[in-house]
Order: structure tokens, then C-alpha cells, then sequence
């Protein structure tokens, strides 16, 4: 509702539905690989990326001896994954078209926030040295953040925003 608010009246169903398609296409990319790469780190010096093959496409959810109940912690780790997207969205708003914005959100939940969790909230080398996020916000808020500028940035203005039609960026 906050990005619907951000734009345009003939645009507001738009944005919805890139939120919508989010949380759908989002939850595909993190099933099979997002949080794989989120906590599927190995070795005590903590890496880049996890790649336990027990946690793609949550085919190690129920093994014999695993202790942590997976399917609650994807489920709350892929409503942070969402919300890195849906921040993205938000800065994209009137600025690109549906089906680029898919292939970028699927990208979003499936390797680039599971990359930062997995530095942080996974085990990885930033965790090892003491770094510490409680409530996200270096990593959920600062990726959908840094997404979103550096998207906004290539893209340029809105479209139909720009008042002087000389300024405008030819991006074909």
C-alpha cells in the first residue's frame, strides 16, 4: 500500500501486482536455491556462499537427525527475502516493464539477498569476524535499498515524470 501510494493513479494496480508477483515468484527462487545459499554454509572459517545440497529445493527439510525445523525458518527468512524485493519495487515504480522486473525479482530472492544472509545471518566471513544484525536492517533494508538506488540510477527518472522533455535519457 505505502509504494501504491507512490505513484501515479493509473500505475497503483501495477506496483500491487509486482508485489504480488514477489511473494509468488520470490517463493520459487527461494525454495530451490535461495535458502540453500542462506545457510547452507560448511566449515568453521565461514565462506562466500552456503551450499549444503540438503537445502535446495528443501529436499533435507526432514532427514533423520536435523535438528533445526526448516520449514519455520524458511518461512521466516523468505518474508525478509519478499521484503528485499518488494523495497526494490518500490524504487523501480513507473520505471520498468513487468516482465524485466520478474526475471529481476526472481534474481533478487534466489541469489542476492541469500548471498548477504549468508555472509551474516548464515555463517559466512562477515559473521565470523562479529558482525551482528538483530532486527535486519543492514541486510534486509540496506540490499533492497541498494538495489533499488543503483536500478533507479541506470534507469533514470519515471516515465512521464521528467517536465523538460531536453532532459530526458534516450535508453534504447
Amino acid at each position: 500500500m505505502l509504494e501504491s501510494g507512490t505513484v501515479r493513479e493509473k500505475n497503483s494496480r501495477n506496483i500491487l501486482i509486482k508485489n504480488m508477483f514477489d511473494m509468488s515468484i520470490g517463493a520459487l527462487a527461494f525454495w530451490a536455491i535461495g535458502y540453500g545459499f542462506d545457510f547452507g554454509q560448511t566449515g568453521e572459517k565461514g565462506g562466500f556462499i552456503g551450499s549444503d545440497k540438503n537445502l535446495f529445493f528443501s529436499s533435507g527439510f526432514e532427514k533423520e537427525g536435523v535438528e533445526a525445523d526448516h520449514y519455520l525458518a524458511w518461512n521466516f527468512q523468505f518474508s525478509f527475502a519478499a521484503t528485499s524485493a518488494t523495497i526494490v519495487s518500490g524504487s523501480l515504480a513507473e520505471r520498468t516493464r513487468l516482465p524485466a522486473y520478474l526475471l529481476f525479482s526472481f534474481f533478487m530472492t534466489g541469489f542476492i539477498y541469500p548471498v548477504v544472509v549468508s555472509w551474516t545471518w548464515g555463517g559466512g566471513f562477515l559473521a565470523k569476524k562479529g558482525f551482528e544484525d538483530f532486527s535486519g536492517c543492514g541486510i534486509v533494508h540496506m540490499v533492497g535499498g541498494v538495489a533499488g538506488f543503483v536500478g533507479a540510477a541506470v534507469l533514470g527518472p519515471r516515465h512521464g515524470k521528467e517536465k523538460d522533455p531536453s532532459k530526458k535519457k534516450d535508453v534504447t
